[in-house]
């Protein structure tokens, strides 16, 4: 069987156990693999070994020198740590292809020490949402053998900057666990135990899930919900996730997450706020929900938390821009607002679906058979093996 680098990123360890929908992708799409066998190289974490297998998949996690980003700050100079590691590695385990993720200044550093191996560079965000020491500067091109997108928009965004130079490109959606991310219609009993467990029995259920962060929506969505609990006094707003991902980062209190609070303090009785869970425990956090409304204010690459929603029923609203329109069908699956920003738009919308009941049940309904024909994690696998095979042709 032929053996495949899964390279990811310097930040957060795989598995996720402190997020990231990077992580969670190298982490699902390699155990739904049947025919390449994955290796999986992610940073250190205190709570996991250096070295170990997992469903006959072999983890290498290294820690990365502070030092790093000092001499990037000082001296303007990349130091090859983390990718150094790595590449020792690989010399004994001689995959058959490197599949670098989000990471475009990874790509010739292993072209240039593995010649004759096929690398792949994976992009999960923009160019731009890229920190400084994680991406090339000036005229650059990304000589891979195949670049992957997690979305058209992606791919077509970046054709002149990180697509330049790759030899061939291609759609690779992110996926979901549709055998795990369940509608609340297949598990009503856990569903109403879950809303009894946060007293919500009863209530209408509009749920935002992802980083509570200003550029996310959050502060629309809750100025939208003032709204929407003003006409209707059954309607919750529940938010679960934290400022941030990484090792005791993801509770962090930023500026905004204070601001955010004293806006929510008059409203403590509609506003339940969860904080960060890890993605082991996301499947029953969305069966609180009667709707999911995530208007995030940037062009996203694609959104996670749309598949997870998605798959679990629930109607969806978000914004027309990045690669959100792929996935939520306006009128089919969801909702989409034509103006990020508009909190008039947002809370029309989101009544419209409390007070429709019939129509939220259709989307959801839609939703969780669109996810289940395009976006189960076995149908991903499938379609990134078949992009292997191409590359031996």
């Amino acid at each position: 069987m032929k053996k495949v680098a899964m390279i990811g990123p310097e930040l957060y360890p795989i598995p996720p156990i402190r997020g990231g929908a990077t992580e969670l992708f190298i982490e699902k799409v390699s155990q739904a693999m049947t025919r390449y066998k994955p290796i999986i190289f992610s940073p250190a974490d205190p709570e996991l070994p250096a070295r170990e297998s997992r469903m006959d998949i072999q983890y290498f996690r290294f820690k990365v020198s502070p030092i790093k980003k000092i001499i990037y700050s000082w001296f303007k100079m990349y130091l090859a740590d983390y990718e150094n590691k790595i590449a020792q590695a690989l010399v004994k385990l001689d995959p058959d292809i490197i599949h670098v993720h989000n990471r475009p200044l990874l790509v010739p550093f292993f072209k240039e020490r593995f010649v004759g191996k096929k690398v792949i560079f994976h992009m999960h965000n923009l160019y731009n949402y890229l920190g400084r020491f994680e991406k090339p500067y000036g005229e650059f091109e990304v000589k891979a053998d195949l670049t992957l997108a997690c979305s058209r928009f992606l791919l077509e965004k970046e054709k002149d900057r990180m697509v330049r130079g790759s030899r061939k490109q291609a759609v690779v959606y992110n996926g979901v666990d549709t055998e795990i991310f369940l509608p609340f219609w297949q598990q009503k009993a856990e569903a109403q135990a879950m809303r009894r467990e946060w007293g919500l029995e009863g209530k209408k259920v509009v749920l935002y899930t992802g980083k509570i962060r200003e550029s996310k929506g959050v502060e629309v969505l809750f100025s939208a919900m003032k709204q929407v609990f003003a006409q209707d006094s059954k309607a919750h707003l529940v938010l679960a996730g934290g400022t941030g991902f990484g090792y005791k980062r993801a509770d962090r209190r930023t500026d905004f997450y204070n601001r955010l609070q004293r806006e929510i303090a008059p409203f403590r009785d509609r506003v339940l706020q969860i904080g960060f869970t890890p993605p082991e425990h996301m499947p029953r956090i969305y069966l609180l929900g009667d709707i999911f409304a995530a208007p995030s204010q940037l062009e996203e690459a694609l959104g996670m938390v749309f598949l997870e929603a998605s798959s679990c029923g629930l109607p969806l609203i978000g914004t027309s821009q990045g690669g959100i329109p792929e996935i939520l069908m306006d009128q089919k699956t969801g909702l989409l607002m034509k103006q990020k920003d508009s909190i008039e738009e947002l809370s029309t919308k989101i009544l419209y679906l409390l007070q429709n009941s019939e129509k939220a049940r259709v989307l959801g309904e839609n939703g969780r058979r669109f996810m289940q024909e395009n976006f189960s994690w076995n149908r991903i696998a499938g379609k990134l093996e078949e992009l292997y095979d191409s590359l031996s042709l």
